[in-house]
């Protein structure tokens, strides 16, 4: 079944929609080329390699630097779209050839690393105020679940959605049930080769401090603050200042491997690791130490935890698309909520995932910590539970009246 999942991302048809010159960049493995090539209209298709050897899709001959630059000043002259793919392995001084044929024709450009990105869109750049960036991060929640839908039942989608957000997962995927496991095996090569790769691009080693944040966000420490005292209380950094860990934080967070949510109320944010997998793989590492051999049936009741909160952590993301909201955190000592939305600052969306067995108990306590709220209370679950008056309790099969539909 792997094979035959297409996911339509809506990105694609907002790309379409902006003209001019675009600059499309992401983490690695967020299916930037595979959206090009499948979703995208081009002539000319260049790919470069690692070693700087240049690939031209549908062209026989080889060529050089010297001649791609040619054929994509021509290309656009001539009013073709010209994709350069792993632009960020191009030498800098071929950036003024390309620009200076702009306005013309229509460029897009895609790559991976940060730090080419800021290149290219600073001061001195030739490219300043000629490319639009557009950044690709994970599949939308809509869009894999309008995906699965074609496969699997929406309970069955739900399980398995928040993990194929992340497209390197998709080819992984057989059934529900054969899922977790090969996941699970892949996990201890997948996530650290695919982290390392991020820091090779960005020309720099992973950091122990770099290494480090990403391991307490990923056993469950989102408060920066916290990060910085516990790094400097194990002498990683040497001011336990939110300072001292702010930019790796922010570097993290725009190489795509972290998200950052704003605490409902206040003007500061917790980090969160975006992907699901790779917050997997942290959390468990941390438990379990996933360099030696470990059995499914050994970190099962750990993976049911995880996959609790994933599983929440993707209805609110999905609610928040559906209804042009934004997440916000709200998670205290005496208030937990489990799904905030807000839009312009205010709140248009409480709620409550319980994928376990849930019952009215578990909505009258939902409805008595949300009683400040005055906005949509929602309780998602399996099952339909009835006679309540003030939340309305949805299902997965009920996500097919508000907004999600299967693929024909």
């Amino acid at each position: 079944m792997g094979s035959r999942i297409v996911v339509n991302r809506s990105e694609a048809e907002e790309i379409k929609s902006m003209g001019g010159w675009i600059l499309l960049f992401g983490r690695r493995k967020v299916g930037k080329t595979f959206l090009i090539k499948n979703f995208l209209n081009y002539d000319i298709y260049f790919f470069i390699r690692r070693d700087g050897r240049i690939r031209m899709e549908n062209g026989n001959e080889k060529i050089d630097t010297g001649g791609m630059i040619e054929k994509v000043k021509r290309g656009l002259v001539d009013g073709k779209t010209v994709v350069i793919d792993e632009f960020q392995r191009l030498p800098e001084e071929v950036w003024d050839d390309i620009a200076s044929v702009h306005p013309s024709g229509r460029l897009i450009l895609s790559g991976s690393s940060m730090s080419v990105v800021s290149k290219l869109l600073s001061k001195n750049s030739p490219f300043l105020g000629i490319i639009y960036p557009y950044r690709l991060g994970l599949i939308r929640a809509k869009d894999i679940l309008n995906s699965l839908l074609s496969y699997l039942s929406p309970e069955k989608a739900i399980e398995v959605a928040p993990y194929l957000r992340d497209p390197w997962t998709i080819p992984l995927f057989t059934s529900p049930e054969k899922f977790f496991p090969s996941l699970l095996n892949i996990l201890p090569y997948a996530i650290p080769a695919l982290i390392g790769e991020i820091f090779t691009e960005e020309e720099r080693e992973l950091t122990k401090t770099y290494y480090s944040i990403i391991s307490l966000i990923g056993e469950g420490y989102l408060d920066y603050r916290e990060i910085a005292s516990i790094l400097y209380s194990r002498k990683i950094i040497k001011s336990p200042a939110s300072s001292s860990v702010l930019p790796y934080i922010k570097n993290l967070r725009d190489m795509g491997i972290l998200r950052e949510i704003k605490r409902y109320g206040k003007k500061r944010y917790v980090y969160e690791i975006d992907s699901e997998p790779a917050k997997m793989f942290y959390y468990l590492d941390s438990r379990y130490d996933l360099s030696r051999e470990i059995t499914y049936d050994e970190v099962k009741p750990t993976l049911e935890k995880l996959h609790n909160l994933a599983i929440e952590r993707f209805v609110a993301d999905l609610f928040a698309e559906l209804y042009g909201g934004r997440v916000e955190y709200l998670k205290e000592a005496n208030r937990e909520i489990d799904m905030l939305i807000t839009k312009r600052n205010k709140p248009i969306i409480v709620g409550e995932v319980k994928w376990g067995k849930a019952t009215k108990k578990d909505i009258e306590s939902f409805e008595k910590k949300t009683e400040n709220f005055y906005c949509r209370k929602i309780f998602f679950t399996r099952r339909k539970i009835k006679g309540m008056r003030n939340v309305e309790i949805l299902t997965p099969e009920d996500l097919l009246q508000i907004g999600i539909k299967r693929r024909t």
